[in-house]
């Protein structure tokens, strides 16, 4: 007798389990991580270099002229999920006079709301010495100055934190000068 209720005990744990697992199944991977659901959502985050605004301050001596950048970053949320950035940054690259040249590093290190469904923009103000640009003063002066056909290229990453998993999702942007 007591082996029957054993197995009548057994079967009827079985019973529950195999419900749950067919229960989780149905409402999919989000159910057992939630973190899933955003990491998705973030991957699918459209980003576009929306202006990049040199303006080249001259100094005599030529070594005391500095460059000041002013960046923004669109960025589109397309899913029905609000995100919130710790951190983005990239690198910067110029693309003139027959040449793909490094700017530099340029990060925003403020976290940053990104609406569901909607918009947002990262703005950056970056000042560079001659020193840092020396070696692409010359195609800098013919995009800011001369107005010469150039692209701006910015490859970076977006970082986000979401129920303390900490994840990335790399992107690139363009913006071609021409005007």
């Amino acid at each position: 007798m007591k082996l029957g209720k054993r197995n009548f005990f057994l079967r009827g744990l079985l019973g529950v389990l195999g419900v749950s697992v067919v229960a989780l199944f149905s409402l999919g991977c989000d159910a057992i991580n939630p973190a899933l659901r955003y990491q998705e959502a973030a991957r699918q985050l459209h980003f576009s270099l929306d202006r990049v605004e040199p303006q080249i301050e001259l100094a005599f001596p030529l070594e005391q002229s500095r460059v000041r950048l002013r960046l923004d970053v669109g960025v589109d949320n397309a899913s029905d999920v609000r995100l919130r950035t710790r951190r983005v940054g990239g690198n910067l690259r110029l693309a003139a006079q027959g040449g793909d040249h490094a700017i530099g590093a340029i990060g925003f290190p403020e976290g940053m709301d990104l609406a569901a469904n909607g918009r947002s923009t990262l703005h950056a103000e970056v000042v560079m010495t001659y020193a840092d640009l020396k070696q692409v003063w010359g195609p800098l002066q013919a995009a800011a100055l001369r107005r010469e056909p150039a692209t701006w290229s910015l490859a970076g990453e977006a970082r986000f934190e979401v129920m303390g998993i900490e994840f990335g999702v790399p992107f690139r942007t363009s913006k071609s000068s021409n005007r």
